[in-house]
């Protein structure tokens, strides 16, 4: 967030229909916390209706992004189920998140060239597009694919939208600010499972795609008449230098998505084919090792003085031990917050024989107590001043204590109420170490970066959830596979990899033992993500320094 200047506030009119505001208010950081080469200057920002329609518009591009990737975890069951390929279900959310995770540093590098609105209208569009795409699919396939389209627009509109969340208001506003768009978002992740269950029970899945379709709509129409054209420039006399095409590096995002894509796809054909011997999971798992060598020498390269490339993930980032803390601890949050959200679901569908209503239902303890915990860490760093690293510490021993008890849950009580109890506990942490990572991040990097971090933040975020995601995955459908194949036959056991239906038919004894096995494999998975939050513990102690970080 770039520094302010101290001279008197003052309103000038932007034009016949706006006003814009200049702030006076000084930066409060601490010394420690302000990048070098940054300057004071005037900073206009929107005020009046300009403002709240904008903020109306990030607020539901936020909502419906971050609704897209939760709504699918209670209908996953019934989409597989219909179009009969269960085993490769996660490739549902899977396709989303990697192009999703996969063009974040991309969109927010293209914003600062063609501009924010441009940006963030263009993504919507995708997006909006491709909802109507994957409601219209006929096969797995197909609906795949235009998730992984999907997916794209949805990295564009979040990356666009929190570059431009850090831009609307002052620095001592932000914590306030942020937290009212942030809570959108985690209520978004809330609601997702649970009207996923509800639209699947009573409609047809696809309702849960084609629902984007207005609403995205209406929010970029929101953005197209109430942002100007120039944001976040608005209203100065000399607008600084915007960085031409030819200065992107199409090198670097290229190598990027090619290590990030094969990389994740890699691992999720470790989790269908329930080996990681096969060569088409060593293949591009090994090709994708070799690109991350590639991109990271190709940023050293690009960002290099005198070089007009601006490289997608700037070489200065590597050598910030804060920074590079900051991108492992969205790793590990990740890995376990957006995890639990899926899995959650999928436990009560399959161990216990819930509709996608009455999961969704379950979920509740576990999402509606993250945006407490968001709300909770943004007044507490805000009002008390506390820095963020101390609560974030908090929370992840929280979430340790919770996933301790979910990871051991009774296999003879499929329904254990405890498992909600616990569940908040690990929600509300996942809700306030999101708070911190993001109310930390302008803090940490220079002004000409905070689009480019702000959107690696989340790519780490969901990267995370999507390689934990995998690896839990192949480790619950294999124990599985392994418990079940003696019990089912090598027939029944591979219609249950095609349509979960199965256990509704089997004998009672039979049908118990299945879901106990599932309960079991439930309990596996939890053991890994716990392994995560303890990892979570050391990645936030990297980012400890003297004085710390404290909001203003």
């Amino acid at each position: 967030m770039a520094l302010l200047s101290q001279g008197e506030k003052r309103i000038e009119p932007l034009d016949s229909d706006g006003k814009i505001e200049i702030s006076s208010t000084p930066d409060e950081r601490d010394i420690s916390s302000i990048s070098s080469g940054e300057q004071n200057e005037d900073i206009h920002y929107l005020v009046g209706w300009r403002f709240y329609l904008s903020t109306a518009g990030i607020g539901l591009g936020l909502f419906l992004i971050n609704f897209e990737v939760t709504i699918v975890s209670t209908a996953l069951v019934p989409i597989t189920n219909e179009l009969h390929d269960f085993q490769q279900a996660s490739w549902v959310i899977t396709a989303y998140l990697l192009t999703y995770t996969g063009g974040l540093v991309i969109w927010a590098k293209l914003s600062d060239i063609i501009g924010r609105k441009l940006a963030c209208l263009s993504s919507m569009i995708i997006f909006t597009a491709f909802s109507a795409g994957c409601g219209a699919a006929q096969t797995l396939l197909q609906l795949i694919v235009c998730r992984a389209f999907q997916g794209i627009g949805g990295s564009g509109i979040y990356a666009v939208t929190i570059a431009m969340v850090y831009e609307m208001v002052p620095a001592h506003k932000l914590p306030i600010y942020s937290s009212f768009v942030m809570i959108l978002f985690l209520i978004a992740v809330a609601l997702g499972p649970l009207l996923g269950g509800i639209i699947s029970q009573q409609a047809s899945w696809r309702w849960i795609f084609l629902i984007n379709v207005p609403f995205c709509a209406v929010a970029a129409a929101m953005i197209l008449f109430s942002v100007p054209n120039n944001f976040p420039n608005q209203g100065r006399v000399r607008h600084p230098p915007r960085p031409s095409l030819k200065s992107l590096d199409f090198l670097g995002a290229t190598l990027m998505l090619a290590a990030l894509a094969l990389l994740i796809t890699g691992l999720q054909q470790g989790s269908s084919l329930l080996s990681w011997s096969d060569s088409s999971v060593l293949a591009p798992l090994i090709v994708s090792g070799v690109s991350w060598v590639a991109f990271l020498a190709s940023q050293w390269y690009v960002s290099r003085e005198g070089n007009t490339i601006q490289p997608v993930f700037p070489w200065r980032f590597c050598r910030s031990r804060l920074v590079m803390a900051l991108l492992l601890n969205a790793f590990t949050i990740g890995g376990v917050g957006i995890t639990c959200t899926i899995q959650l679901p999928f436990r009560s569908q399959t161990a216990v024989g819930m509709t996608p209503l009455e999961s969704g239902v379950r979920l509740l303890a576990f999402s509606a107590a993250a945006p407490l915990g968001f709300v909770a860490m943004s007044i507490a760093v805000k009002k008390r001043r506390v820095p963020p690293i101390y609560l974030s510490l908090v929370a992840q021993v929280l979430q340790i204590i919770g996933l301790v008890f979910m990871s051991r849950a009774p296999v003879d009580k499929p329904d254990w109420a405890t498992l909600y109890g616990v569940s908040s506990l690990v929600g509300f942490g996942m809700g306030a170490c999101n708070s911190a990572a993001t109310l930390m991040t302008p803090f940490m990097v220079e002004k000409r970066d905070i689009a480019v971090a702000s959107a690696s933040v989340v790519q780490f975020r969901f990267l995370g959830s999507t390689v934990v995601l995998s690896v839990i995955t192949s480790v619950g459908n294999t124990w599985v596979k392994n418990r079940l194949s003696e019990a089912l036959g090598s027939e029944n056991l591979g219609l249950l990899f095609e349509s979960t239906e199965l256990i509704d038919s089997l004998p009672s004894d039979l049908e118990t033992l299945v879901r106990n096995r599932f309960i079991e494999s439930f309990n596996l998975q939890m053991e890994i993500v716990l392994g995560v939050a303890v990892v979570s513990v050391f990645t936030t102690l990297l980012m400890w320094q003297r004085p710390q970080i404290r909001i203003p």
